[in-house]
């Protein structure tokens, strides 16, 4: 057996030989130049070019001998943070400043790195050279914005009868009422048989496990459940 071989950078350093960089790097740029549209082809993203901006980003991310990282990261993180925090004062009383800001912001994105923000929220720049850039703009928009049911789901009746046949129990009719298409189509991209789909795949599933879940720990209650 042969033995793993040495990272690249080990041997010979990006400082002295500019282009060194590691596998794992490498790998990501050819897949990308090998993936990306032919429209992104222009005179300042050439492959040679590309290839050199990233070399000598990947040299300016490293770090010197005897450097002091965690000082430099405490000043990364307490400068801007302290920024923020002064800027969130401004918005006080104001009932349209509704993004979460300063210390809390830092605190959900870097210490619990939580998987669901309280105010999501991204800026996408843009090539300027895209023909019809708005259209697509907001295609991606679309496509990009969070749906759960209740953004589409107009109303729930429910309705409880006791019944006698076969058994005694309690039968519960619930009817889940949508928004017509025209309603929220310039805000997502789902269309109304996507949404019929996942609540016969997903929606319906999960809501009876919950359901049987409650229903045994208040009284053991037993019925059965059809899809229409």
């Amino acid at each position: 057996r042969h033995p793993c071989p040495d990272p690249i950078p080990s041997k010979s350093s990006p400082e002295y030989k500019f282009g060194t960089i590691n596998e794992q790097l490498d790998g990501l740029i050819q897949k990308y130049l090998k993936n990306r549209h032919e429209s992104m082809y222009t005179e300042n993203t050439e492959k040679d070019k590309f290839i050199e901006v990233i070399s000598a980003k990947y040299l300016a991310s490293m770090a010197a001998p005897g450097e002091p990282v965690g000082l430099l990261a405490a000043q990364s993180i307490g400068e801007p943070s302290t920024q923020m925090t002064l800027n969130t004062f401004h918005f006080a009383g104001r009932g349209d400043m509704n993004v979460t800001l300063g210390i809390p912001r830092l605190r959900e994105i870097l210490m619990t790195a939580s998987a669901k923000l309280k105010t999501p929220n991204m800026d996408i720049p843009f090539l300027p050279n895209i023909p019809n850039l708005n259209k697509k703009a907001e295609k991606l928009r679309q496509k990009m914005n969070k749906v759960t049911v209740s953004d589409v789901l107009e109303k729930i009746d429910v309705q409880c009868e006791i019944v006698t046949n076969p058994q005694r129990q309690l039968k519960t009719t619930m009817r889940f009422t949508f928004l017509p298409y025209s309603q929220y189509k310039t805000q997502y991209t789902v269309k109304p048989p996507q949404i019929i789909k996942h609540m016969q795949k997903k929606f319906f599933n999960e809501m009876f496990v919950i359901i049987r879940r409650q229903a045994k720990a208040t009284g053991g209650i037993m019925w059965a459940a059809e899809k229409a």
